[in-house]
């Protein structure tokens, strides 16, 4: 695929409400995973008291709805998930069932030793009571016209467009392996995904990470670098 044609500055981001399957969450769990790491919730300010202690003029609501108030460009080539480690006193009898409760600490324990990017396919099931979400099957649609392979090659290469910049190299984008998203509107993309250097570099397997607003219908670039040797699958 040539970088070129790949690298889209923006797209609709919306296509990524659209989970594969319904994957509900359990109204009676909580969603330990929106703990591991947060879209930019921490940077919300409610705006009725911020005007109401220093005075400022009316927003329009239409105006907030493109430039919200809350809203952060994330920093380039920072990963929210250093330093987090896996805490096991967490959510102790959260499940009715023993058994799941073992599987949700591997899926919990996997996610953040991995930094988003994998857990093993049999704890896929544990999804469903994250805002994590993984695709099965990337040949799958992800709406307007796009699988979620193209997609998901769409943001790899938007991703290392920004890293060929920062680091003046000229690493050429291969094939998808696998992704993961969170849902909401402020959904983050986890992507793997094989590129080499141009133009006969061996096959070196990559991590992208990628910011997308639903309702600003723009992405940005979070962090893309060689997957680490002890997370290659």
């Amino acid at each position: 695929m040539d970088l070129k044609e790949c690298a889209a500055e923006t797209t609709d981001s919306s296509k990524l409400m659209e989970a594969t399957e319904p994957l509900e969450k359990s109204s009676a769990e909580s969603d330990p995973a929106a703990e591991i790491e947060e879209s930019g919730d921490d940077d919300y300010v409610d705006s009725d008291d911020e005007n109401d202690e220093s005075g400022d003029d009316y927003v329009d609501p239409d105006d907030e709805l493109l430039h919200p108030t809350w809203f952060k460009v994330p920093e380039w080539d920072v990963d929210s998930f250093d330093g987090l480690e896996y805490d096991s006193s967490e959510y102790k009898d959260e499940f009715p069932k023993e058994e799941h409760e073992k599987l949700w600490r591997r899926f919990k324990r996997q996610l953040i030793e991995n930094k988003g990017f994998y857990v093993e396919p049999e704890l896929w099931p544990m999804y469903n009571y994250s805002d994590y979400k993984v695709v099965p099957n990337l040949d799958l649609p992800a709406s307007f016209g796009q699988t979620y392979r193209e997609y998901f090659a769409e943001m790899a290469c938007l991703c290392l467009k920004k890293y060929n910049q920062d680091k003046i190299s000229n690493v050429e984008f291969v094939e998808v392996v696998r992704g993961i998203f969170t849902a909401g509107s402020r959904s983050k993309s986890y992507i793997t995904f094989m590129a080499k250097e141009k133009p006969d570099g061996p096959l070196v397997e990559y991590q992208a990470k990628v910011w997308c607003t639903v309702i600003r219908h723009e992405n940005y670039p979070i962090l893309c670098r060689p997957a680490p040797k002890a997370n290659q699958k």
